[in-house]
C-alpha cells in the first residue's frame, strides 16, 4: 500500500533534499584524474580507523557507532592514477579552481549568498570510506532559493547550503571483520546542495529533485551515468522523527521512497501503541541463553554452515506478533532490529514470528519452548555467532526496543533499497564531527568571471523553435555540445539531418539491425563529422547514412569513396539502360538503377532522371 491518497498536510510531512553530484574535473585536492576503473588494482593497504573528539571535545555519535564495529579496512589503488593524497600519506594540495568555479556558478543560479572566505573543514567519517577518517568539505554559499512548478503551483524552495566536498572511496566488498574499498572514487569533487525542509508532498520532492538535476546538467560540467549523482531525502512527520534516507540514485523512485518512509513511520507508531497497550511495564531482564545444544542434530544448513559459532537466544515476554509486525512491504519490526546487528558482522537474527520451517528449525524451537516452560505469547530471538558478538547484539536490540517503547521513533540515517523501502544504517550524526582543515589555505571567492549558463529546459524550447526539432529529439540533443558546433560548421546540411545522425539513426540501427552504437565514443563523433562534411560538400547522399552507420556498428572500416555521388555517371548509366531495354517501363528502370546506386542518390532524384530520359 502506497500513500498517494494520504493527507500529507494533516500528517505534518516535511521533506528536504541533499543532492550530491560529481563534477567533471580532476580530483579536488590533487591533479589525479577522476576515472573509475575496473581493471585489477596494483596494490593494497590496510588501515584501522578510530573516532576522535571534535572541536567541542566530544566524540560524534555516528563515528562512535562505526568504531564499535571493530573492523579494519583494505584499500585498493593504482600506481598511475592514485597519489599520496588519496593514501593520506601527504597533505592535500590547493583546492581545484575549476571545481570551485562550477559551484560558484551554481550558487549564482540558485540566488545564494556566496561566503566571503572559503574554509575547508574536516567531517569525521570512520566507516572506512576515507583513508584519513574524515571527509574534506567547504561551504561555498547559503541562503539561496529556487522556484519550481509542482502540485499545480509555484513553490519557492530554500537552498540552505551549497558545499564543495570530496567523494568517498568506492566499496568493493564487505566481510564480518573488514571492508574492501577502491580509491579511484576518493577525492572526486562533489557539489552538495541542501534544501530547506520545504516540501510538503512526495510529488514535490520528486519534481524539485528533477529541477535541481536539470540545473546541474545545464552547466555542462557534471559527470553523467550511474553513481555520479546521489540524492539523500530527509523525511519527517509530526509524531515521527527526522530520517535521512541516503543514496537514492533513481529519480523515478524518489516519490515512492518518501511515501514508503511515511508509511513506515506511521506503522511503527501504531506498533509502539500496541506494545504499550499490551505491556504496561517493559521488562527486558531475561538472560541471554546458549541454545546450541538444541541444534546438535539440526537439518538447518544455515546453522550447520556456521560450525565455529554458537546459537544464543533471548525471550521477550508477551511479544508474540510484534517482531513479525509489517512496517513496510516485505519489511517487519524484526527486519528493523536485524539491520542494527548486521553492521557488527552478524548475519541478522531469527525470531519466532517467522515461518521457522523455512529454516528447518521448527522442531528445535518447540523443544526449547517445552524445556524452558515458555508461554506461546512469548517471543524468542536467536542469533548465530560468537558469545561476545551475540551478547553485544542483544544489548543493541534491547536498547532499540527500550528507546522505541519509551520515546517512539529516533532520528536515524537509513539506506535506500531498490524497491523504495529503506534499512537502518546508523544514528543521525551530530555537530561534533566537524573541525577545521589546517592543511588547505583559505580562499577568497571571485565571482567576476562567473557566467549564467542557459538552463536545459530553456535550451530544449529554443532547439524546438529554432531548428524545427521534435520535442524528444531536442531533449536528447541539449546534452550534445557537438550539435550546434556542427550546425555552424556545415551550413548546407539541415539541422534536422544533423539531429538524426546524432540521435535518431543510431537508434534505428539498433531497432532494425540489432547493432549497438555508443554515441558517447570519440570514434562516433569522428564518424558523424566525416558524414556531415561529405553531405555538406555534396559528395554523399543522405540515403547512404544508415548503411554507413550499420558498417560502423559492425566494426568495419568506412570507405567513403564507394558512396561518393557523381550525377554525370548516374545519367550515363540511365541513358545506356534505356538504350539497351527500350521496352522497360519507368518502374523497372528505376529498380535496375537502384541496384547500383541505392544509397548514393535520393530515390526521388533517380526517378526524376529516369522519367526525364525516358521522355515521360
Amino acid at each position: 500500500m502506497l500513500m498517494r491518497d494520504v493527507d500529507y498536510a494533516k500528517l505534518g510531512l516535511k521533506a528536504g533534499l541533499e543532492i550530491h553530484q560529481q563534477l567533471d574535473t580532476n580530483k579536488l585536492f590533487c591533479n589525479c584524474p577522476s576515472d573509475i576503473r575496473e581493471d585489477a588494482p596494483d596494490k593494497t593497504i590496510k588501515r584501522v580507523l578510530r573516532a576522535s573528539a571534535g572541536e567541542t571535545g566530544s566524540v560524534d555519535i555516528a563515528a562512535a557507532y562505526e568504531m564499535s564495529k571493530q573492523k579494519h579496512y583494505v584499500y585498493e589503488y593504482y600506481n598511475d592514477t592514485i597519489c599520496d593524497v588519496e593514501l593520506d600519506e601527504c597533505p592535500p594540495f590547493n583546492i581545484n579552481p575549476e571545481a570551485l568555479k562550477i559551484v560558484l556558478q551554481l550558487s549564482k543560479m540558485m540566488n545564494a549568498e556566496t561566503v566571503n572566505q572559503v574554509h575547508v573543514m574536516r567531517k569525521t567519517v570512520v566507516d572506512g570510506s576515507n583513508t584519513s577518517g574524515f571527509q574534506r568539505t567547504a561551504l561555498i554559499a547559503r541562503n539561496g532559493f529556487i522556484e519550481v512548478e509542482s502540485d499545480e503551483k509555484l513553490n519557492r524552495i530554500k537552498i540552505d547550503t551549497l558545499c564543495l566536498e570530496e567523494d568517498a572511496a568506492r566499496i568493493i566488498s564487505r566481510d564480518q571483520d573488514h571492508d574492501i574499498y577502491r580509491l579511484d572514487r576518493l577525492g572526486i569533487p562533489l557539489i552538495e546542495i541542501a534544501t530547506g525542509p520545504d516540501m510538503r508532498t512526495a510529488k514535490q520532492v520528486k519534481d524539485i529533485a528533477g529541477f535541481i538535476g536539470m540545473m546541474l546538467r545545464s552547466t555542462g560540467k557534471v559527470k553523467r551515468g550511474l553513481g555520479t549523482i546521489r540524492q539523500d531525502v530527509n523525511v519527517s512527520i509530526a509524531e515521527g522523527a527526522r530520517t535521512e534516507i541516503k543514496g537514492v540514485q533513481d529519480l523515478r523512485m524518489i516519490d515512492t521512497v518518501v511515501e514508503l518512509e511515511v508509511l513506515r513511520q506511521l506503522t511503527m507508531l501504531k506498533l509502539r501503541d500496541e506494545i504499550r497497550a499490551r505491556i504496561k511495564k517493559l521488562d527486558l531482564s531475561n538472560e541471554i541463553i546458549d541454545l546450541t545444544e538444541y541444534f546438535s542434530d539440526t537439518k538447518s544448513s544455515m546453522i550447520k554452515k556456521n560450525v565455529d559459532s554458537r546459537v544464543y537466544g533471548k525471550f521477550y515476554k508477551d511479544f508474540k506478533g510484534f517482531f513479525g509486525f509489517e512496517v513496510n512491504p516485505s519489511r517487519r519490526f524484526g527486519s528493523e532490529l536485524s539491520d542494527r546487528i548486521k553492521a557488527f558482522g552478524l548475519n541478522g537474527l531469527i525470531h519466532t514470528d517467522e515461518d521457522l520451517n523455512k529454516y528447518k528449525i521448527a522442531d528445535e524451537v518447540k523443544k526449547i519452548y517445552d524445556a524452558l516452560n515458555l508461554d506461546d505469547s512469548d517471543s524468542l530471538i536467536m542469533i548465530i555467532g560468537t558469545e561476545e558478538k551475540c551478547k553485544f547484539a542483544f544489548n543493541k536490540i534491547d536498547e532499540t526496543i527500550k528507546s522505541f517503547y519509551d520515546k517512539g521513533l529516533s532520528k536515524e540515517v537509513r539506506n535506500a533499497r531498490e524497491d523504495g523501502t529503506s534499512s537502518f544504517l546508523r544514528p543521525m550524526p551530530g555537530s561534533s564531527r566537524m573541525y577545521p582543515e589546517t592543511d588547505v589555505k583559505t580562499i577568497i571567492p571571485d565571482l567576476s568571471e562567473i557566467e549564467m549558463p542557459e538552463l536545459i529546459k530553456d535550451k530544449v524550447v529554443r532547439f524546438e523553435k529554432k531548428y524545427s526539432l521534435p520535442a524528444q529529439v531536442a531533449k536528447e540533443l541539449v546534452f550534445e555540445n557537438d550539435f550546434e558546433i556542427f550546425v555552424k560548421k556545415y551550413p548546407q546540411v539541415k539541422p534536422v539531418t544533423i539531429a538524426e545522425i546524432l540521435v535518431s539513426t543510431p537508434k534505428e540501427v539498433k531497432t532494425r539491425f540489432n547493432l549497438e552504437i555508443d554515441v558517447e565514443l570519440e570514434r562516433f563523433r569522428e564518424l558523424a563529422d566525416n558524414i556531415l562534411a561529405k553531405l555538406n560538400s555534396g559528395d554523399l547522399a543522405k540515403e547512404a547514412i544508415i548503411e554507413i552507420m550499420v558498417e560502423y556498428a559492425k566494426g568495419n572500416t568506412i570507405d567513403f569513396s564507394i558512396y561518393k555521388t557523381n550525377e554525370e555517371e548516374l545519367i550515363s548509366f540511365i541513358v545506356n539502360l534505356i538504350s539497351k531495354h527500350p521496352n522497360l517501363n519507368s518502374a523497372a528502370l528505376m529498380g535496375e538503377t537502384m541496384k547500383k546506386y541505392r544509397g548514393k542518390f535520393p530515390g526521388s532524384r533517380i526517378m526524376e532522371l529516369v522519367k526525364k530520359y525516358k521522355g515521360e
